[in-house]
């Protein structure tokens, strides 16, 4: 439907992205993630950049951290752009101090996806490290409350006590789906499937308490008071889609119709919410739309385009051609994201997650779908 738009932003992007100075890890990340998924061509003085950056990095994130630089390594080694030597050199002394990371972030009770145990179980996960895998599980596993017959996840690392975080940014979804991903590598499958189960419980529990909201999910609840930090958005990061993901993955794990049902009856139900009652950012003085991956219109459009590759219904098709002509019409205005929304203060930049590569991603996925394969693993967004 958009085929030319969509061809000449993917080439302005990768302009943006070429121009990228490469001073800044997140930017860096970013430009250099969509150069190899849109044309497979990195500049060797660009890889050496990023490792010089991650080598400097104290901030050991899987989003915008040295542990997300070591992860991109790896990729860049299956696309044969560097050598087996290469990728040796690269992990032969990282690969140590992730693996003391993980007891340290554990003892911290942090299994946050980007600074916690799941960032590092998926980096294992990628280079095959089971046994290690393995001990994470475990981790995650000794992390666990229950209660009946659910399972959940207390969060650590805010300031408020007895919160279960449902976002599949920083919550229960994305152990749901980290677990999926384990089990599907054949590592502690039964662990997994144990705790799933319980999850989906937890979640099925929220879900008929409010299933026929427009916006079903919180996203915060104190387990201890039940009460609830409503979401009213439509986001990877919180709200609806992100659970709809973790439901569905948990579906490919236990086989159940019903959490299939529910996951496509969540997925649907989002399909109606319109722009105005989304939560997506919006700048009045910039006159600018978040066109983000993580809480803008191209994330929305994406998570509607994967579940209708795989349910084919029309009313998620209709959905994503709704999400991804805003970002388009956005994109057609000139892009800028949120950097401080108190100020309202806006800047454009090539951050995979929250910037310009990252609509990219979600454009080239759209319009060329076998370039952009499995690109989306690394936000948990992989059910197809």
């Amino acid at each position: 439907m958009y085929k030319d738009k969509i061809d000449f932003f993917l080439s302005e992007i990768s302009k943006k992205c070429i121009e990228d100075k490469g001073d800044n890890i997140t930017f860096s990340l970013g430009s250099n993630y969509y150069s190899l998924f849109y044309n497979n061509d990195i500049e060797i003085e660009k890889i050496e950049s990023l490792i010089d950056l991650a080598s400097e990095d104290t901030y050991y994130s899987f989003a915008s951290g040295s542990l997300a630089v070591i992860y991109f390594m790896r990729l860049l080694h299956t696309s044969n752009i560097i050598t087996d030597e290469d990728i040796d050199a690269i992990e032969e002394d990282s690969i140590e101090f992730f693996l003391e990371l993980i007891p340290i972030y554990a003892g911290k009770k942090e299994y946050d996806l980007f600074t916690g145990l799941i960032g590092l179980g998926l980096y294992f996960l990628e280079i095959q490290k089971f046994d290690t895998v393995a001990k994470i599980v475990s981790y995650i596993d000794h992390l666990k409350h229950e209660h009946n017959k659910s399972i959940f996840w207390v969060d650590n690392i805010t300031k408020e006590e007895n919160i279960c975080d449902l976002g599949l940014a920083h919550g229960l979804p994305s152990i749901i789906s980290f677990l999926a991903e384990c089990y599907h590598k054949g590592c502690e499958k039964e662990t997994c499937k144990r705790l799933i189960q319980g999850a989906v419980n937890f979640l099925t529990e929220l879900y008929e308490e409010n299933k026929d909201s427009q916006h079903i999910f919180p996203s915060k609840i104190n387990v201890v008071t039940r009460k609830k930090q409503l979401s009213n958005r439509l986001a990877w990061c919180y709200g609806d889609l992100g659970i709809a993901i973790g439901i569905w993955k948990a579906y490919t794990v236990l086989q159940d119709e019903d959490l299939r049902a529910m996951s496509l009856s969540i997925i649907l139900n989002s399909s109606k919410i319109r722009l105005d009652n989304a939560g997506v950012f919006y700048s009045h003085k910039n006159d600018c739309i978040d066109t983000g991956i993580c809480h803008g219109s191209s994330g929305i459009s994406h998570i509607f385009n994967k579940f209708y590759r795989i349910c084919k219904r029309e009313e998620l098709k209709e959905a994503y051609d709704y999400w991804m002509a805003i970002t388009l019409q956005q994109l057609g205005k000139g892009t800028k994201f949120p950097y401080d929304l108190k100020n309202d203060e806006w800047v454009e930049h090539t951050g995979l997650l929250e910037g310009i590569s990252g609509v990219g991603m979600v454009l080239l996925d759209y319009q060329y779908p076998e370039k952009a394969k499995d690109w989306d693993k690394i936000y948990l967004m992989n059910i197809e």
